[in-house]
């Protein structure tokens, strides 16, 4: 509860919001903490030290970053459920999640519509969070970063080439495959390490009867960190590319390195 009450905090330093892919600052809230973004800089706070701070601590840690009316709160602890929006019902949102993932009771599940208005995202947001976003700011815009990456890659793709994206993080990973700019697969999966990422490509790959040798694969970043796996795709795929590979992430590579990437380099280019 400690730990939503400093998202609470945040939330009385902010009114309404206009809806758009990157504001000028962003929370980004991952598994293990939350990270603010800017123009020039990111800062991550974990939960265990918002934990053990006090709130006089805390309200200082808000103060000190620039988060104002444009500050949104990105959803990236939890996967997104991509359903077309021509066959979208939102009176049946649980039957759509519940097969895809599951859901405490205390869970409120959301809906974003990407860019393009193909497609709406579904994702679940705690009880505890939901809570004081509608308490403090009603119309806070709040976006799911599976959102935020589609919409960032259907404004990349000009071929009708088959490519599959991968994002990888801390925690887990992610794929969208597409054939030209038709979405064939979203989906989020645990990060246990490199054979368990390898396990996971070769079962999309079988899953969706793909020649891997003639698949162009597209990581999200590339990241010192997971140099281990890009060697093991190229070991059976030399079409690879990478998006916004420069970085300076040499250690301590943060839970959510693409979209802080991605973020600060909307912004640097805006």
């Amino acid at each position: 509860m400690l730990v939503l009450t400093v998202i609470g905090l945040l939330f009385l330093m902010l009114q309404k919001t206009k809806k758009n892919i990157f504001k000028n600052t962003s929370i980004i809230i991952s598994e293990d903490g939350v990270t603010y973004c800017d123009s020039e800089y990111y800062t991550f706070t974990s939960f265990k030290s918002f934990l053990l701070n006090k709130e006089k601590d805390l309200n200082q840690w808000i103060l000190k970053n620039n988060i104002n009316n444009d500050t949104q709160i990105i959803i990236a602890n939890n996967p997104g459920l991509f359903v077309p929006q021509a066959l979208f019902n939102k009176n049946i949102l649980n039957k759509y999640y519940q097969n895809f993932d599951h859901i405490e009771e205390t869970d409120l599940l959301k809906i974003d519509v990407s860019k393009n208005n193909l497609n709406s995202i579904i994702y679940k947001v705690s009880g505890n969070i939901e809570t004081f976003k509608n308490k403090y700011f009603s119309n806070l815009n709040q976006v799911h970063y599976h959102t935020i990456i589609y919409n960032y890659l259907i404004e990349q793709i000009n071929t009708n080439e088959k490519k599959l994206f991968v994002n990888i993080q801390k925690y887990s990973f992610d794929v969208f495959l597409f054939y030209g700019d038709q979405l064939q697969l979203a989906n989020r999966y645990p990060n246990k390490g490199y054979d368990s990422f390898m396990y996971f490509l070769y079962f999309i790959v079988e899953k969706k009867e793909l020649n891997l040798n003639e698949l162009f694969v597209c990581f999200l970043g590339k990241y010192k960190a997971f140099s281990k796996y890009y060697e093991g795709v190229k070991l059976y795929n030399d079409n690879l590319e990478y998006i916004l590979p420069k970085n300076n992430y040499n250690t301590n590579t943060p839970a959510t390195p693409f979209l802080i990437d991605l973020h600060a380099n909307y912004i640097w280019n805006s």
